[in-house]
Parts: structure tokens; sequence; C-alpha cells
């Protein structure tokens, strides 16, 4: 649930934790807001995760097994296969965390059924190099029995972090159903074309506020999608959308900018 009007200096990154929630201020005085995932929810995710990994090892393991018992020529070479099989395990649980969760946005088949991402620590998506971080140092997390260090040390840190997450500058938060990025430029465009002339608002509400349909439908659809964005575009969106949002909140857009309107408004959309 963003909030707005962050009193940070401007030109400086801040995150700071409230409760159970991750709060991030940008360069442009707006603050948002992600819920943290909690530590039950990050076991489910994980024990999915081992178990989408102990069917894939049964698979490969019958695999190799299947090939040995139809081709008798591979058996004079059983030590190499046993050796090949052990390496493709090796590679699959050793990979299976830091590649899903770069190129899936930080997400994992666990994660994805429990609805939790991994993003960066200042609120933007996880990089590559996050995600190799954060999962080379779940060796030590996992220590000394199934993630005893990593449990201890998301009850200490506020943001339930574990090792990798400090080391990494990563946390893990629950996500929300998000619109796709075109849907979401598409109904930015929309809103600037049909940004109101001057006069009173359509009856369409949004936190009781009385919002064009165009613009109420484009801040719905941010407001579901905002936790994965850029800054830059986020700043871009309400600039499109900028002619709507004065005329919905003229003193909000006059003394910080459309995308302080855009967040609010989003706020108030998702309470």
């Amino acid at each position: 649930m963003p909030t707005v009007g962050s009193e940070s200096p401007p030109g400086q990154w801040q995150a700071q934790q409230q409760a159970e929630d991750l709060v991030v201020s940008t360069p442009e005085r707006v603050s948002f807001t992600y819920d943290t995932a909690t530590l039950g929810s990050r076991f489910l995710a994980q024990f999915l995760d081992l178990l989408v990994l102990g069917g894939a090892a049964a698979a490969l393991s019958a695999g190799f097994a299947v090939l040995l018992a139809t081709v008798p020529q591979l058996q004079t070479a059983e030590a190499w296969i046993v050796t090949a099989w052990l390496v493709v395990i090796f590679a699959a649980v050793i990979g299976y965390f830091p590649v899903s969760e770069a190129v899936w946005s930080g997400k994992t088949l666990g994660k994805l059924v429990m609805r939790l991402r991994v993003v960066d620590a200042r609120g933007g998506p996880v990089s590559v190099s996050q995600a190799i971080v954060r999962n080379l140092v779940r060796l030590v997390d996992f220590l000394p029995f199934y993630y005893a260090v990593g449990a201890v040390t998301m009850f200490i840190n506020q943001r339930g972090q574990r090792l990798g997450d400090l080391a990494a500058g990563t946390v893990v938060v629950r996500e929300r159903r998000a619109v796709s990025l075109p849907e979401l430029i598409l109904a930015s465009q929309r809103t600037a074309a049909a940004a109101p002339a001057p006069g009173p608002p359509s009856p369409t509400a949004t936190g009781g506020r009385r919002l064009e349909p165009a613009l109420k439908r484009f801040v719905a659809a941010y407001a579901q999608r905002r936790w994965q964005l850029q800054p830059e575009l986020r700043a871009q969106l309400a600039a499109r959308a900028a002619e709507a949002l004065r005329a919905a909140m003229p003193e909000m857009v006059t003394a910080h900018g459309p995308l302080a309107a855009l967040e609010r408004l989003a706020d108030e959309e998702q309470p």
C-alpha cells in the first residue's frame, strides 16, 4: 500500500521498515510499500520447490536406469553414466533457484504458487547477479539442518531477510495480481487521449474521489503492476496521464508532480 509525500531528500534512495512492510522512497518524494513475505509462506514455497527438484531427480534417475537396461552396450560404461547422472542432478539442484529467479523476475515454481517474488531491497526487480549471490549463500542458510541459520536470521531481521538476502540486497515480498506491461502502457495512452476538459468529473470514484472512467481504469491497472516497474517507467507512465491526473488532483500535481498523484490514487485503489 503506497504512501505519498515522503520526507526523504531528493536524489537519494531510502528504504525503511514499518511493521512487516518494506517502504521505499524515490527521489521524486514518492513512497510505495511492499508486503514482505511471512516465514511460513517462504517455507511452503521452499518445500514446493524441493518437491519439484525431487520429482525431476526421480525422473532423471528413472531415465538413466531405463537407458542402461535397454542399451546393453552402455553397461560397459556404467561408471561414466553414473558420473553423468550425478553431474546433471548437481547442476539441476544448484542452478534451479538462481536461474528461475533471474529469468522469471524473482520467482520459482514454489514462489509462483505461494504468490511470492524476490525484489531488490530498494524496490526494483531483482538482477541476475543478485539472484546468483542470494542462492550461493543459501548453502550457509541451510546449515546446520534445513535452513536453521536462515530461519534465525529471518526472525532477527525485520524484513524477513535470510543471509542470502542480506548479501544480495534482496527481499521476498507478497505479490498482487498484475496486468501485463503492454496493457498498462495502453491504459496510460487511453487516459492521455481521454483527458477531461475543465468541468465536473464523472461519478467514477476511487477512495472517495470522482475520476474519469479512463483514468479510473489506468489507476486500477497501475496499482496492480507498479511493484514490478522501475522508477523511470513509473514517471513516464505518470507523465503520459499528466493532464488527467491534474484534473483529478490539481494541488497534488502542482506541488509534487504527476507521479505523486498517480501513486496516491493507486494507494486509494488498493488500500
